[in-house]
């Protein structure tokens, strides 16, 4: 089709103008190793839809609450506010009848409150720590 005496710009500026007269978007051609493409942009260029992220679910806020009653210990290391939980881990116990009664994070998440002081009387129900899950 194409003289290979005239060089790949020659063959480019031949093919745009095929394109154009034959109102063609791109033109592809294969020979043995060889593959020549080209295209031009159409008129109308549809606007670009840009990627929305993703928006993230809002923080669901979970009370850990004491299971019995007793009184509340935190275990070491220390919880405390701001600190993120990676997995389930003992936060604190609940000591009754001198048994000791883990209080545990139940998953990961971030702690906003300790609600609860080392040594407080605690009964069935009541909060003991805020995590945002």
């Amino acid at each position: 089709m194409f003289p290979e005496a005239g060089g790949i710009a020659e063959r480019a500026r031949r093919l745009a103008e095929f394109l154009v007269a034959n109102d063609l978007e791109s033109l592809r051609i294969e020979r043995e190793n060889e593959v020549f493409e080209v295209g031009r942009t159409p008129e109308h260029v549809p606007p670009v839809v840009r990627e929305q992220k993703p928006v993230p679910a809002p923080a669901r806020i979970e009370q850990i609450a004491a299971d019995r009653v007793g009184i509340f210990h935190v275990s070491r290391p220390v919880p405390f506010a701001g600190e993120l939980l990676e997995g389930d881990r003992e936060l604190g116990y609940v000591e009754q009848l001198g048994i000791r009664n883990p209080i545990r994070s139940r998953g990961p998440g971030r702690i906003l409150a300790v609600l609860q002081q080392d040594g407080d009387l605690v009964d069935y129900g009541r909060p003991l720590f805020e995590v945002e899950r």
